[in-house]
């Protein structure tokens, strides 16, 4: 029983960090990007996000990194979710979790794989597995990777596919 409730509670705060994040787009076309009003927009998911964190590290503290097979995935992707989002002190701490629950096929490869990059580009290091794309120039281009001729295998180790079939999803052209 206690599972269920912890799954529909994850449910929950997934669909909380997410509605604003499905709305943002339209909220910077109507609002206007360097309007006050597009700045609060921020400001109030922010905040969301903090009150989420904590939400889902009292969780992860509790109970650990909740499995596929405890609370589904949806439930179980909620907990990366909300730390993608959340602080570097998250991320840094629960990260070896995630990747206990990857290794036992429990969770996502592709959410460590986000998660690790996420913090390697905030901290201003390249990433690991090519998983962060920058849009700002108009055309999307990977950040910088690590040793870029050895993604592959970091990728591979990790059971992602190839890093040019993902650019090229994602409509990146790789010199």
């Amino acid at each position: 029983m206690e599972l269920d409730s912890l799954k529909t509670e994850l449910e929950i705060i997934f669909m909380k960090d997410q509605t604003f994040r499905r709305i943002y787009m339209d909220a910077e076309n109507k609002l206007g990007k360097d309007s006050a009003a597009y700045d609060y927009f921020w400001e109030v998911v922010e905040a969301q996000d903090k009150v989420l964190e904590k939400q889902v590290t009292d969780i992860i503290d509790s109970y650990g990194w909740l499995g596929i097979s405890q609370v589904g995935r949806l439930a179980n992707t909620s907990l990366w979710t909300v730390l993608q989002h959340g602080s570097a002190e998250s991320k840094e701490k629960y990260a070896p979790l995630l990747l206990a629950s990857v290794l036992k096929k429990e969770s996502q490869a592709v959410h460590y794989a986000r998660l690790i990059d996420r913090m390697l580009i905030n901290s201003d290091k390249p990433q690991l597995y090519g998983t962060q794309i920058d849009y700002t120039s108009g055309t999307p281009q990977f950040f910088d990777i690590e040793n870029p001729d050895s993604v592959n295998e970091r990728r591979q180790e990790l059971g992602l596919g190839n890093i040019e079939t993902f650019a090229k999803q994602k409509g990146i052209v790789i010199e």
